[in-house]
């Protein structure tokens, strides 16, 4: 009974745990927040008109509002991000402070949208780029991080929403990051896909998530700490 008590204050523990890391670092992260709601913003990320996101005032990328977005629409909300190919880029510093021992998990939707305009005829092969860095773009953990996303349908058809995860383990961060906010930058590169072949493809992004993962063996440390102090609390009442 006493080894079945201990595996659940363990389990529970370590339960606890993880639900305390697992919050998204991301501020605004499906874009649903808008300097002027309702209003489409094609002027590019910077000055303040996507909150908590940051880029330049120039450029075919922003947010796409509401039914204004090729069907099937955002993935989560009724906004979503769109970038055009090497046009423009939305960057984000997060409160998340990088400590020694930590993974990180980065995850997002990704619908390649060659299908952005009908008179296209799609086959042109997406691609997405992270840059994950600490304290300010530059000081980089991943400079770059290509995401794939295949041949782009034709103009008639609507685009899918595709699931992209990058994970970010403690051994490849750098000493020098420890202290210092986690920082993402995304931008579309399909041009660099396409050397010599079609290029000109938007790519939605939505529901940006990214999350601190502690290593098993803290959760472990942090479980038997837990124990050894219910133990010595329970020796106090003997």
């Amino acid at each position: 009974m006493k080894m079945k008590l201990i595996g659940t204050v363990i389990a529970g523990t370590a339960l606890l745990v993880v639900q305390a890391q697992a919050q998204n670092l991301v501020q605004n992260g499906s874009f649903e927040t808008l300097l002027v709601p309702g209003v489409k913003v094609s002027t590019g990320f910077g000055g303040g008109g996507v909150p908590g996101w940051d880029g330049p005032l120039a450029g075919d990328t922003g947010v796409d509002v509401g039914t204004s977005i090729k069907a099937p629409g955002a993935f989560d909300g009724v906004n979503a991000a769109y970038f055009h190919n090497n046009d423009g880029w939305a960057q984000q510093t997060t409160a998340g402070v990088i400590t020694s021992g930590q993974n990180y998990d980065l995850s997002f939707w990704t619908m390649n949208i060659d299908t952005y305009n009908s008179s296209w005829s799609g086959g042109a092969i997406g691609q997405i780029s992270v840059e994950v860095y600490y304290g300010a773009p530059g000081s980089d953990i991943y400079s770059q991080v290509n995401f794939n996303l295949g041949l782009s349908s034709d103009g008639n058809t609507p685009g899918t929403w595709v699931a992209q995860n990058l994970m970010i383990p403690s051994t490849d961060i750098p000493g020098a990051a420890i202290g210092q906010d986690i920082g993402i930058r995304i931008w579309n590169t399909s041009d660099q896909a396409n050397v010599g072949g079609v290029s000109g493809s938007w790519i939605y992004v939505d529901s940006v998530n990214l999350q601190a993962v502690p290593e098993p063996s803290t959760i472990a440390l942090l479980g038997f700490g837990a124990l050894g102090g219910l133990l010595a609390l329970r020796r106090r009442h003997a």
